[in-house]
C-alpha cells in the first residue's frame, strides 16, 4: 500500500509540475503577445524573469562579464526593434537562449576571440551548480564539490547539453533547437556525459543526475 500510495503522489507530482509549466507556458505566450503590441511592461518582464539564466549561460562561453552584459542589452533592443516581425515562439525562454547564444557568438567571432565557424568545443568553461540552493549539509556540499569537478571533465557539447537539460530543465527537443543539432545527437550528448559521470562519481551523484531525469 505504502509503494502505491508513494507511486501516485509521484504521478501527481509530475501532473501538477506539467499543468504549472503549461499554465507559465500560456502565461509568457501572452505577455509576448503583448510584447509584440507595444508593452514595454511585457518587455521588462521578460528581461527580469530571464536575464540571470541568460548570464549564466553567457558564462559557459566567455568570461567577459562586459560582453555577456552587452550582448543580453543588445538582444532585448533588437527585440523591441523588430517585435512586430516576431511570431509567438512556444516557449519565449528557449527562444532567448537561443538567440542570445548567437548573438554572443557573433560578438566573439568579432572580437576574433573564437573562430568564425561554430566550433564543436564552443562552450569551453562552465560551472555548473545543480540544485547548489538545496544543497546546506557538509556531506552534501561536498558531493557536489565532486559533481562539479567531474563535470568540468566534460567534452563542451556534453556540458552544454547536460547545462540546458538539469540547469534550465530544458527537454531535448528544445535543447537541439537552441544548440541547432538534433534531437538523437542531444540524446547521445546528455548519455555519454552522465555514463561518464557515472563512473567518474560511482554510484551517489549519479543517482543525483538521473533522478531529475
Amino acid at each position: 500500500m505504502i509503494s502505491i500510495n508513494c507511486h501516485l503522489d509521484c504521478i501527481l507530482d509530475k501532473n501538477q509540475l506539467t499543468l504549472m509549466e503549461n499554465h507559465a507556458i500560456n502565461h509568457d505566450q501572452e505577455r509576448w503577445r503583448a510584447f509584440k503590441a507595444g508593452d514595454k511592461e511585457a518587455l521588462a518582464y521578460f528581461f527580469n524573469t530571464f536575464v540571470d539564466s541568460l548570464y549564466q549561460y553567457g558564462l559557459g562561453f566567455t568570461r567577459d562579464d562586459a560582453i555577456i552584459e552587452d550582448t543580453i542589452q543588445d538582444l532585448f533592443i533588437r527585440l523591441w526593434a523588430t517585435r512586430e516581425r516576431l511570431s509567438v515562439p512556444a516557449s519565449a525562454k528557449n527562444y532567448l537562449l537561443k538567440a542570445f547564444r548567437h548573438l554572443l557568438y557573433r560578438k566573439l567571432t568579432d572580437q576574433q576571440k573564437i573562430s568564425r565557424q561554430i566550433p564543436e568545443d564552443f562552450f569551453p568553461d562552465m560551472e555548473l551548480s545543480v540544485e547548489a540552493s538545496r544543497i546546506q549539509s557538509e556531506q552534501q556540499q561536498i558531493r557536489q564539490h565532486k559533481l562539479e569537478k567531474a563535470l568540468q571533465q566534460l567534452p563542451p557539447r556534453q556540458k552544454e547539453a547536460i547545462f540546458l537539460r538539469f540547469y534550465e530543465n530544458a527537454s531535448y527537443e528544445e535543447i537541439a533547437r537552441i544548440m541547432e543539432t538534433t534531437v538523437r545527437a542531444t540524446y547521445k550528448n546528455v548519455f555519454r556525459g552522465l555514463s561518464f559521470l557515472r563512473e567518474y562519481m560511482a554510484t551517489i551523484a549519479a543517482l543525483l543526475l538521473w533522478l531529475l531525469l
